[in-house]
């Protein structure tokens, strides 16, 4: 039976396919210990608690009820410090990461510094990581620039895994989408492919007067992201969420 929350928790971040695709990697691997980077509201957070027998979640701050996780270990903070302290810990105690969620700092150096501290750590060796809001450019900048050629312990990537379709204007950042990287040391059959063989997605498909028109805009929504960016630093915000 299908859990109506999947559908109905106004606690999640992310479109109903989005949420499905989740769902359907969890109930398939059923993680014995999962990482998630960036919890918000905890929407995503409950089904890995649901389908893992441990969870490691990672952010500035929790707007969660923790007495809900009673199998969460919340680590309040910044990732980019945190995370790899927590996976060092975690490699040294022999332990694996079967599942890890990044969706957390939204900016080419965050979510590229979160990804390549997760595929440097020993303790990620047999581990399928998702990761959130692909379609971004800033985010899909920062993905993009990892060296996944150059990490032969990656088996596979798609960065077009679930792609949401959008009617972005000129000036409109675009959100959603899910990434997928398997990580596979050569221990188990999460091998899908010879490792020199690294399949890259490509960008959303849009047809040329959409394509022209969005790129066309891209230097006006760097200047509002960049004022955006600003205006969280002068109130003492995190400027990468």
């Amino acid at each position: 039976m299908i859990d109506s929350a999947l559908f109905t928790d106004p606690k999640w971040q992310m479109a109903i396919g989005q949420r499905a695709a989740l769902e359907g990697l969890l109930a398939q691997l059923k993680p014995a210990l999962s990482v998630e980077v960036g919890t918000a509201e905890g929407g995503s957070l409950r089904r890995l608690a649901a389908h893992s027998t441990e969870v490691h979640c990672f952010d500035l701050s929790f707007q969660v009820d923790r007495a809900e996780f009673t199998n969460v270990v919340f680590h309040e903070g910044d990732s980019h410090a945190l995370l790899p302290e927590v996976l060092g810990q975690l490699a040294t105690e022999g332990r694996n990461v079967d599942f890890a969620l990044v969706d957390g700092d939204h900016s080419y150096e965050g979510v590229k510094t979160d990804l390549e501290h997760l595929l440097a750590a020993d303790c990620v060796s047999r581990t399928v990581i998702v990761l959130h809001d692909t379609m971004n450019e800033d985010v899909r900048a920062g993905i993009e620039s990892v060296a996944f050629e150059r990490t032969p312990k990656v088996a596979f990537t798609d960065l077009n895994f679930v792609l949401q379709y959008q009617d972005a204007g000129a000036l409109e950042e675009l959100w959603g989408g899910l990434g997928l990287v398997v990580v596979d040391s050569g221990q188990t059959n999460y091998r899908i492919f010879d490792e020199s063989i690294i399949l890259r997605g490509r960008t959303p498909d849009r047809s040329a007067e959409q394509t022209l028109a969005w790129k066309a805009g891209a230097p006006l929504r760097n200047a509002r992201r960049r004022a955006r960016k600003a205006a969280k630093r002068a109130l003492g915000k995190p400027t990468g969420l």
